[in-house]
């Protein structure tokens, strides 16, 4: 008869630990874009596809601004042979964005000054949920922070989640990301935006 309840408790533990797994993973992405972490970007992420979906997402009009931006990636030199030989073929400033490299600078937390890839200027930090306290800035802090913009997150299967993320500087915009587990990592694999454009 005791062993009933420890057994719940342990199947509810694995529930609750296999369900904050992905969000972790989220978090762990965010975190790579702040700071630039390009090698957690390149692992965590499946950039053919969030590549494909990130450009069915965007508006032309967007998508126009940052073809006609100075400080847009330039493209790499396969790039330009591609434009070159079959122009059809070539692929769009999205391409050269969503990289390792890049992809915090089209989100915004990062931004390229004299060819270098720097932290944003001008976004003035909001508070975050434990500011004031003890816990200011811990990795409780972040997650707690973090919680606050998940708008939902959905299980679609034990191997793919949903999760919509409220954009920490511009609210009216929001990030749903498709977190797949692959091996044993979860990637991102499908990139939208919803509400304001980049």
């Amino acid at each position: 008869m005791q062993r009933l309840p420890r057994v719940i408790l342990i199947l509810f533990a694995v529930t609750i630990g296999y369900w904050a797994w992905p969000l972790h993973a989220a978090l762990q992405i965010r975190e790579a874009m702040i700071s630039g972490d390009s090698a957690t970007l390149a692992r965590r992420i499946e950039w053919d596809s969030v590549r494909t979906s990130l450009k069915a997402s965007l508006s032309p009009e967007t998508i126009a601004r940052l073809e006609a931006d100075p400080n847009a990636p330039q493209p790499s030199l396969w790039q330009r042979v591609k434009a070159t030989v079959a122009p059809r073929m070539a692929g769009s400033v999205i391409d050269r964005y969503v990289t390792p490299d890049n992809l915090p600078v089209l989100l915004g937390y990062r931004r390229i000054w004299r060819g270098t890839i720097q932290p944003a200027l001008g976004y003035q930090e909001p508070p975050t949920v434990l500011a004031g306290t003890v816990l200011a800035g811990s990795a409780i802090d972040r997650f707690a922070s973090f919680w606050k913009r998940l708008r939902r997150a959905v299980i679609h299967s034990p191997a793919k989640v949903v999760v919509e993320v409220e954009d920490k500087y511009h609210p009216a915009r929001s990030y749903v990301g498709t977190l797949e587990l692959r091996g044993l990592q979860w990637k991102l694999t499908d990139l939208t935006v919803t509400g304001a454009d980049l």
